[in-house]
């Protein structure tokens, strides 16, 4: 399976704090969105020194990386083999939304204290972002700024302990919604999540704010694990060719 390394355009890394202080602490953070993002799919092998030539360094800082992401579970490894990423079973994919249920509904209640006026901008630009990489199919690239969307929120709470444990969360899940999404159109619920979440945080209204952020994560799962029933039944197949649409919420 050909995947892309951890990319580098803004629409992902420039979220993301990555001036760390070894070539390994920029590896892991690069290689650490890109998965958050679903950039990979359940599955995917990474090749060490592929990498390493996409970085133009040496195999070193490249497996350090790969061997923090280990231990962290977002990868696994066998001996005798690549690293990979992991398949995720649905039930553990339920119980990473319901831990993150509480979590983030908290982040987002701590941020509409805090969020600034240049941060709701901010999320109008990965909403539009978003939008358009939607409408052009570029599904990955929707779910960077679906993803860029929601830690703007989230980092805005001022808890950097609940973000990192957010971002783990979503380390874990992110190859699996990725890999499953919905084979038909997400329902016409009128206006978008993203953009009434907007409206309740100008509004500095804590409470919907955090309930519209739950109802987003979890009407998204739903679709997801929709599709997988209808996998199961045998009514579709995730590789007829048929193209997905990317879900505001995973």
């Amino acid at each position: 399976m050909a995947l892309p390394v951890a990319p580098e355009n803004a629409s992902v890394s420039d979220e993301f704090d990555i001036d760390r202080d070894s070539l390994s602490d920029r590896i892991y953070a690069r290689l650490r969105i890109a998965l958050m993002s679903g950039q990979y799919e359940p599955g995917a092998k990474l090749n060490i020194r592929g990498l390493a030539a996409a970085y133009d360094m040496s195999p070193t800082p490249v497996r350090e990386a790969i061997f923090q992401l280990v231990r962290e579970g977002a990868l696994e490894l066998r001996l005798g083999h690549q690293p990979r990423v992991p398949v995720l079973t649905v039930p553990k994919y339920i119980n990473i939304r319901e831990t993150r249920v509480p979590l983030e509904r908290l982040a987002a209640e701590l941020a509409t204290a805090r969020i600034t006026a240049a941060e709701i901008e901010a999320l109008k630009e990965y909403h539009a972002r978003f939008l358009l990489a939607e409408q052009e199919a570029r599904w990955k690239d929707a779910l960077a700024a679906n993803q860029a969307f929601h830690f703007t929120i989230y980092r805005a709470s001022g808890n950097d302990v609940l973000v990192r444990v957010l971002e783990n969360l979503w380390l874990l899940a992110g190859p699996f919604v990725n890999n499953q999404y919905p084979l038909e159109p997400r329902p016409d619920r009128g206006t978008h999540p993203h953009l009434l979440i907007i409206d309740a945080l100008e509004r500095l209204s804590p409470s919907e704010t955090g309930e519209l952020i739950v109802r987003d994560l979890r009407e998204g799962s739903y679709l997801i694990l929709e599709k997988i029933g209808k996998v199961d039944l045998g009514r579709s197949s995730p590789r007829n060719g048929r193209k997905s649409r990317p879900l505001s919420g995973n």
